[in-house]
């Protein structure tokens, strides 16, 4: 059985996807100059590029899904190629709300095959970081914001939560040793996409060092 589905609801730059093929329908082009309605999602993405999880125990995929936009006007720009080639897409954009509302993230539990949604939590600002499910019942999502979570992967209620005190935009996994099971995750905040939150959403992105990392361990019981 095939079945494509939007993990995202604000998609404005194709009319619609094909369920049995994924083929893009009715591709929005640009011409040149600003554009009357904003591009989304944005060129952040729509789910970035942190990994989902699924779980067999549960039988749901977990992903999370960023609701924002770009404002975008179309013109020509002269390519930075020294000392080194930089992004050119002959634009210039920002990031902006979605027009049915605000910027924001959800982790959404779904039927991986139908794409029915089990349940959903939203943050205020979209996460950054992967997601991982454990055979133990629990997902984790690190925040942009530094707080990772663990939620019931029935249910979605929130379990326990802890302030890392740099935002996560990378991986997260769980292992054994000794007899005893361990979640690591990697906290450190910086890069292209994130450059936009401060501007965006203020504290605490405004006072968040850019250039640390640090890898947090923490054990199970």
């Amino acid at each position: 059985m095939k079945n494509v589905y939007p993990i995202v609801e604000n998609i404005n730059f194709v009319k619609s996807i094909n369920p049995q093929t994924g083929e893009l329908i009715g591709r929005r082009d640009f011409s040149a100059g600003k554009q009357a309605e904003p591009l989304c999602p944005a060129i952040d993405g729509g789910i970035s590029w942190n990994s989902g999880s699924y779980n067999p125990h549960t039988g749901l995929y977990y992903k999370i899904g960023n609701e924002w936009c770009i404002s975008l006007e179309v013109t020509k720009t002269t390519p930075v190629t020294e000392p080194v080639a930089q992004l050119n897409i002959g634009a210039d954009f920002k990031l902006v709300p979605p027009p049915n509302g605000t910027i924001y993230g959800h982790l959404d539990a779904r039927d991986p095959i139908t794409g029915a949604k089990k349940w959903e939590v939203r943050f205020p600002e979209p996460p950054m970081a992967s997601v991982l499910s454990t055979g133990g019942n629990l997902v984790f999502v690190p925040d942009s914001r530094g707080t990772i979570h663990a939620y019931n992967a029935e249910t979605g209620a929130e379990l326990w939560n802890h302030g890392d005190g740099l935002g996560h935009q990378g991986g997260i996994m769980s292992y054994a040793a000794g007899g005893k099971q361990y979640i690591a995750v990697v906290a450190g905040f910086g890069g292209m996409v994130s450059d936009d939150f401060a501007p965006t959403f203020g504290e605490p992105y405004k006072s968040m060092p850019r250039d640390d990392g640090v890898l947090i361990v923490y054990s199970l019981k």
